[in-house]
C-alpha cells in the first residue's frame, strides 16, 4: 500500500508486517485526530511517537512521513481502501492493536468527541472487531 516507505536492504516478513501495520495506523489515527475539525497538540503528539517508530525503520525524516501522512489523508475518500488490507492482511491481535491506537489517539486530547468514537466504531465493525472488544479497549483508554 505504502510502496514510497519500502527499505531498500531486506527484511523478515514479520517487519514488513509490523511496518505496515504502524503505517496503517498512522494514516488511521490521523483521521480519527482530524475527524472533530482540528488536531489538537496531545492527538498531534501522541501520533508523533508512532511516527518516530517509522522513522527509524524507514530512515526519513518525521516531518516528511508526517507529510506524507497528511498528503495520504487529503487524497484518500475514505479508509474503505484499507479495510480490505486490514482484513486480508492483519491477525485479530494485530486488528485489536489498531484499535487501540485509535483509541489512544480519540482520547490523546482528553475528551472523545462524537465523531471520532463513530469512526473508530464503524471501523471496527468494518474489519469484523465484535462490539464487546470494542467496547473494552474503550474502556481502557476512557480511564486512563
Amino acid at each position: 500500500m505504502f510502496n514510497f516507505f519500502k527499505k531498500k536492504k531486506p527484511e523478515t516478513q514479520e517487519q514488513s508486517s509490523d511496518f505496515e501495520i504502524e503505517l496503517t495506523a498512522s494514516v488511521l489515527a490521523y483521521e480519527i485526530a482530524r475527524s472533530d475539525g482540528e488536531i489538537d497538540d496531545n492527538e498531534l503528539e501522541v501520533l508523533m511517537e508512532e511516527i518516530k517508530v517509522i522513522s527509524k525503520k524507514v530512515n526519513k525524516d518525521e516531518a516528511e512521513i508526517l507529510e506524507i501522512i497528511e498528503k495520504y489523508s487529503k487524497d484518500s475518500v475514505s479508509f474503505y481502501e484499507f479495510v480490505e488490507d486490514i482484513n486480508n492482511d492483519y491477525t485479530k491481535d494485530e486488528k485489536l492493536s489498531l484499535l487501540k491506537f485509535m483509541w489512544k489517539i480519540a482520547y490523546a486530547d482528553g475528551k472523545l468527541e462524537v465523531d471520532e468514537e463513530r469512526l473508530i466504531r464503524r471501523l471496527a465493525d468494518l474489519i469484523r472487531i465484535k462490539d464487546m472488544d470494542v467496547l473494552k479497549l474503550k474502556h481502557i483508554f476512557k480511564n486512563t
